[in-house]
């Protein structure tokens, strides 16, 4: 039986690539657009995805316009989301930086009740100094700290979860003595549905990933080249069997974006409109030199980068860094052309981009799909409308022809859509979902 491929939807109002909101196509009228992440997420569903996913992070970006720097708190817009559709999941990003574990964990378990067990958490380690402002405090933790935070995090929520009340028993109190948490409490609401939300990561550095093999369900993964997606799909694989689980039981959901035309010309026009919106009189050196917190302006824009020069960068923009150093050494890119790709398209310029026809989009998934690169795809839409309807209407049937792609649900859970019958409520225990 040939396995059927995880769709995830990321969503946003205007789209990943950052000159998607200056399409015609996007509405700037009403911000924040909460109606596009609805459009969005109604779409998905017609396409049977498994969930859709909102990213976010605690703390302005400044320099952003008031477009695409505004944002909804994903907990609360997934209530929304929930209650406009019927089966597709929502995975709303939390940090395990800001919030106490018994908040998210009576937050989490109240929309997972609203949604009918179609939540799901991705718990992000916040980082940088400026978010840690926000947050009454001075520095940001250090690295390995903020990751220790985060593991003991998601242990408390899963201990919370676990023994709060059902229909058959009363919640049991909780009492965790840690290095960042000490908690004493019992939830006062029934536990959730399949016992717990779905558990997501995104992270790429070793840290992040064996968060993600201790704990997810799927993890989000970048991946420029088919070579590269397929270590890091051995990679999550091999630790996620290290802790002792399944690991088929981890998803690793590969970023994709699609630039999508009826014919390749037409695709080619999009993708160069997008990055040409974003592109117009912006500094693109400038931006790369921040991200290497190297100053590249002394140096000749035709040449390579300066590799031998580069300090390790420690900020938040680590994975950024390191994406597009390797993209540099590895491709023979100038400055000047490693500077135009790490700026055009924000998001998107991080993930794998295909730009082509339906048929075309639809033989690249298949042939990283079947290369071992991914169980399936989370879709980096450049502009969200377009993209999303282009990709339903004439994407996935032929996906579903080829056997990749399911025709219908067969769950009305977020679990369900990904074939989980057993969550793990931490490592060496297990529940049937």
């Amino acid at each position: 039986m040939t396995a059927m491929m995880h769709l995830s939807l990321n969503l946003t109002e205007y789209g990943r690539h950052s000159g998607a909101w200056r399409h015609p196509a996007a509405d700037v009228s009403t911000i924040p657009n909460l109606g596009a992440y609805i459009h969005g997420a109604q779409w998905a569903e017609r396409g049977f995805f498994d969930q859709t996913f909102m990213a976010d992070t605690p703390v302005h970006s400044y320099g952003n316009s008031s477009v695409t720097g505004t944002r909804v708190d994903p907990l609360e817009m997934a209530s929304a989301i929930t209650a406009a559709t019927s089966h597709v999941g929502v995975i709303a990003t939390l940090s395990t930086s800001y919030n106490e574990p018994f908040d998210v964990a009576r937050r989490g378990a109240s929309a997972d009740h609203i949604s009918g067990a179609r939540l799901g958490i991705n718990y992000v380690a916040s980082s940088g100094d400026a978010t840690a402002r926000n947050f009454n405090r001075a520095h940001q933790l250090p690295h390995d700290d903020r990751y220790v935070r985060s593991n003991e995090f998601i242990e408390v929520v899963t201990k919370l979860w676990a023994a709060a009340g059902t229909d058959d028993e009363q919640p049991r109190l909780v009492t965790h003595r840690g290095r960042f948490f000490d908690v004493e409490a019992a939830l006062d609401i029934r536990r959730p549905q399949m016992h717990r939300p779905i558990i997501v990561q995104a992270g790429s550095s070793s840290e992040g990933r064996d968060l993600a093999a201790r704990w997810a369900d799927a993890i989000y993964a970048g991946g420029s080249t088919l070579q590269r997606a397929r270590e890091f799909y051995a990679d999550i694989k091999a630790r996620t069997a290290a802790y002792g689980r399944d690991p088929n039981s981890i998803k690793v959901m590969l970023g994709i974006a699609p630039f999508i035309g009826r014919t390749q010309a037409e695709a080619d026009a999009l993708h160069r409109t997008l990055d040409e919106f974003h592109a117009t009189g912006a500094d693109t050196i400038s931006h790369l030199s921040g991200l290497l917190e190297w100053d590249l302006s002394r140096y000749d824009p035709d040449g390579p980068l300066p590799f031998d020069d580069l300090p390790e960068v420690m900020s938040a923009s680590v994975s950024q860094a390191t994406l597009f150093t390797r993209m540099g050494r590895e491709e023979g890119l100038s400055i000047k052309e490693i500077a135009y790709r790490a700026y055009v398209g924000g998001l998107a310029n991080m993930q794998f981009v295909t730009t082509g026809t339906p048929e075309r989009v639809a033989d690249t998934m298949q042939e990283w799909f079947e290369a071992g690169a991914c169980d399936g795809y989370s879709l980096v839409a450049p502009n969200i409308g377009p993209t999303i309807e282009n990709f339903v209407t004439d994407v996935v049937p032929i996906l579903q022809e080829r056997g990749l792609a399911r025709t219908s649900y067969d769950s009305s859970t977020l679990a369900g859509h990904f074939g989980i019958s057993r969550l793990h409520m931490g490592v060496g225990a297990e529940v049937a979902a």
